[in-house]
């Protein structure tokens, strides 16, 4: 076990139209206070744009032990988010509605059932409040019509819309339509021709690449939050061929992991081998980590299992629970209970409590993420969330 005095980490954030300033914003403020539990100190500097599609900011942590000077890479990908980011809500309700056949009929939503009821209720929550309320007032407006003619007719319209209106407002403050605007990109994407986020994925393999060759640091993480945990996984299988006994340790963490949602897709066959890829090279550390109570994530499932293996003696990846109910106030875990969102960015958040899990010593501390988690053995036996043949399956 070596100690890590300089660290690169990449950094890919989900499916997000906020952009560099508000990660960085987030970072600053959550590790001083995660610092101020831990009992060391980190500075975080100023960000700045040093390619098209790459910013970064400087780390460093001071503990009893020394000091870690890390370089933490944004890679960007948020432009391409807010490209396809339907605002209307007339658009986002049908692109709901499309998303959500599109993923039924390819048997997406069956399979999640399957794999986790929770990430299956978000998913599927949408659409089907979109389709009752729609229901809901065609039968205002036909009960309306039965029973003052043309006047009632027009006022069960009027409140059947009031009612869509404020399912709408409900939408932009919970973002309950995150996952339909996710299947619904990949589809708008696709019939875009641009394949702009495969050239980003590229791009940000050819950087690991070219900072692998050149050394000069003890790990390079990349890790990836959420949707960003699928392009993370790419970006590291792509940059597996320069993996040497000479280069810098290679890790990968995920958080909060949706990549699922990708992988099922027909068409991603390039993302169920790069998944394969990293699960069965044992030069890298893959640390997986997620919650059970985050209803948007596939909590302990492991991305290479559910496309179809079912070897359990792979390193890689090690799943990990990251244990909320252990690190946040109790009055901030019983309000995630109804806020998703506040549970799904708790992985990139201080805690409350000490804890093992510390996304700041994790990215900017003196371990590598292999040596941080060697204590910990994979949580492959947890299928509480799981439905029929999967419970059966590690």
């Amino acid at each position: 076990m070596s100690a890590v005095r300089r660290r690169l980490v990449l950094y890919l954030s989900g499916f997000d139209p906020r952009g560099v300033r508000y990660y960085h914003q987030l970072y600053r403020a959550e590790a001083d206070k995660q610092a101020a539990l831990g009992g060391y100190r980190i500075s975080v500097g100023r960000r700045e744009r040093i390619d098209d599609h790459l910013l970064r900011w400087d780390l460093r942590y001071e503990d009893a032990e020394g000091a870690v000077e890390t370089e933490y890479l944004y890679c960007e990908w948020d432009d391409i988010v807010r490209r396809f980011w339907v605002k209307h809500p007339l658009k986002l309700a049908r692109v709901t509605l499309s998303a959500s056949l599109h993923a039924l009929r390819n048997g997406i939503f069956q399979n999640t059932l399957r794999w986790s009821w929770p990430a299956f209720v978000t998913a599927t929550m949408p659409a089907l409040l979109l389709v009752g309320l729609i229901l809901l007032t065609l039968a205002f407006a036909g009960a309306g019509y039965a029973l003052f003619g043309w006047a009632g007719l027009a006022g069960g319209l009027i409140l059947g819309f009031g009612l869509l209106w404020l399912a709408y407002r409900l939408e932009q403050k919970f973002n309950l339509t995150w996952v339909g605007r996710i299947l619904g990109f990949h589809e708008a994407e696709d019939k875009s021709g641009t394949e702009m986020l495969e050239k980003r994925r590229d791009d940000f393999a050819v950087l690991l690449r070219e900072r692998l060759a050149r050394g000069g640091v003890d790990e390079i993480l990349v890790a990836g939050h959420s949707y960003g945990a699928a392009l993370a996984i790419s970006v590291v299988a792509r940059a597996l061929g320069s993996v040497t006994a000479d280069t810098p340790r290679l890790s990968l963490l995920t958080l909060g992991q949706t990549v699922m949602w990708l992988a099922w897709l027909p068409q991603a066959e390039r993302t169920r081998a790069e998944i394969a890829a990293a699960a069965c090279d044992d030069r890298i550390d893959w640390i997986d980590i997620s919650a059970p109570p985050d209803g948007a994530c596939f909590a302990l499932v492991d991305p290479y299992t559910a496309i179809g293996d079912r070897q359990t003696d792979r390193k890689n990846p090690k799943l990990l629970n990251a244990k909320f109910h252990e690190i946040m106030a109790d009055e901030d875990y019983a309000k995630g209970s109804r806020d998703w969102m506040r549970l799904h960015f708790q992985y990139i958040m201080a805690g409350a409590k000490p804890a093992e899990y510390d996304y700041f010593a994790t990215t900017a501390g003196p371990q590598t993420l292999g040596d941080r988690f060697a204590t910990r053995s994979s949580v492959r036996d947890f299928t509480r969330l799981r439905r029929g043949s999967m419970k059966d399956v590690r």
